[in-house]
């Protein structure tokens, strides 16, 4: 992930923390069908828009434009920490990354082929666009489920247990864990939202990661950070 790893909103930390759960059998629970399809069906998509939201403030988080160009994943990301107001904007196009983090004067470029150079394919996915990753239902730690309809949208609830979690070194404190996925109307299946809410210390957590799917075919286009183009500078 390389530069990528500058900026990563709390979000990642925990959900990437969660995922490091292993050691314990498999158990089935209730609408564990739905989130196996939408994972694969996630992972089958040529483009999306996403976006992680911090439900409490209603700040956004992360966002990201992406689609496949062939083998390679073009995307437009943009992450902002919360606590510190920083934010991190990265640019590929498969043949240039472009980078900035609050404090740069101007953007920062890197083509193919040189050591700063990376990009993500099919095979080395950009983590927003594996259904494994986005979609990990984390069963070892589960305690209930809950399964049911909204509008004709379907809907899982997945509650954690506190000790099973709380027992990890990164995830000490941490109490209440949900996730709630919500899928597609009809026979689709895609999870077009998953929350997730905990709290820590005594804190509240919560948010919101919502998936819009875009069309494929539709060029990636290159965000502007306001600090530059308040400066008149989004040209360089």
């Amino acid at each position: 992930m390389k530069a990528l790893k500058r900026l990563i909103p709390i979000y990642i930390i925990m959900v990437y923390c969660v995922l490091s759960i292993s050691g314990c059998a498999a158990a089935d629970y209730e609408g564990r069908e739905l989130v196996e399809r939408a994972k694969k069906l996630h992972t089958e998509l040529e483009a999306a828009h996403i976006t992680v939201t911090d439900s409490i403030s209603g700040t956004v988080l992360q966002e990201i434009d992406y689609r496949f160009a062939g083998d390679v994943i073009q995307y437009m990301y943009i992450g902002r920490d919360q606590e510190t107001g920083e934010e991190y904007y990265e640019f590929n196009n498969g043949t240039e990354l472009d980078t900035w983090h609050s404090g740069d004067e101007k953007w920062s470029f890197a083509a193919k082929g040189s050591a700063d150079f990376y990009n993500y394919s099919r095979a080395n996915r950009h983590y927003f666009a594996d259904g494994e990753w986005l979609l990990d239902e984390h069963i070892s730690a589960i305690s209930s489920s809950e399964r049911g309809s909204f509008n004709g949208n379907e809907w899982v609830k997945l509650t954690y247990d506190d000790e099973k979690i709380s027992s990890y070194e990164t995830m000490t404190g941490v109490k209440g864990f949900e996730q709630a996925y919500t899928f597609e109307e009809g026979d689709t299946g895609y999870c077009n939202a998953l929350t997730v809410k905990f709290t820590r210390d005594g804190r509240e957590y919560a948010y919101a990661t919502y998936i819009g799917f875009r069309d494929p075919g539709k060029p990636i286009e290159r965000a502007e950070p306001p600090a530059l183009a308040s400066d008149g500078e989004a040209a360089q």
